[in-house]
């Protein structure tokens, strides 16, 4: 737990002025942080219908936003959870990455265009590919290697002509074709 009100919490009476920033809409809202637990806090504000989704919490005058999710808002009070703690990668694309060199061929997944390439780097959670076509593919495609059992399902994150990134989908469903 690293919400940094763990002073507050579970003292219904505890309330602190604080200032509410909706990413989604890029709206600030004034609001009192009251009601705070290990899993949220309330927000009350006459402004609080301004609120979506996904905000940071200012604290007084401390630099440091607290992530919080908006999940209900009634009346003139915003239900808040804090997300659990973020995994260490937060960005996949800095994942440690392995050269490689692996065949690889590119379908849509009906089989009809099929493009063959070869991975050049990999991790745990992508791919980048080179080959000659690859922005004649859909979004989605279907990953075939030689000593894979089964497909592979992945879909691109970016691409040009000769070159791509692709995000591989290991927890897909196996209706594949």
């Amino acid at each position: 737990m690293s919400h940094g009100l763990e002073h507050m919490q579970d003292q219904p009476d505890a309330k602190v002025d604080v200032l509410a920033i909706d990413f989604d809409n890029l709206t600030c809202v004034k609001a009192v942080l009251s009601n705070v637990s290990q899993w949220g806090c309330s927000l009350t504000s006459e402004d609080a219908n301004d609120l979506r989704k996904n905000i940071g919490i200012r604290v007084e005058d401390k630099p440091k936003l607290i992530r919080g999710t908006v999940t209900a808002v009634k009346g003139h009070v915003a239900s808040v959870v804090f997300p659990k703690q973020e995994s260490v990668v937060q960005d996949k694309r800095r994942e440690r990455r392995n050269q490689v060199s692996i065949p690889v061929t590119i379908s849509d997944r009906g089989g009809v265009t099929e493009i063959s390439g070869l991975i050049v780097d990999a991790g745990p959670n992508g791919c980048r590919v080179s080959a000659k076509g690859l922005t004649t593919l859909p979004e989605d495609v279907v990953l075939n290697l030689k000593n894979f059992e089964k497909p592979v399902l992945g879909e691109f994150a970016w691409r040009n002509a000769s070159f791509a990134g692709l995000r591989l989908l290991w927890d897909a469903p196996d209706s594949i074709g």
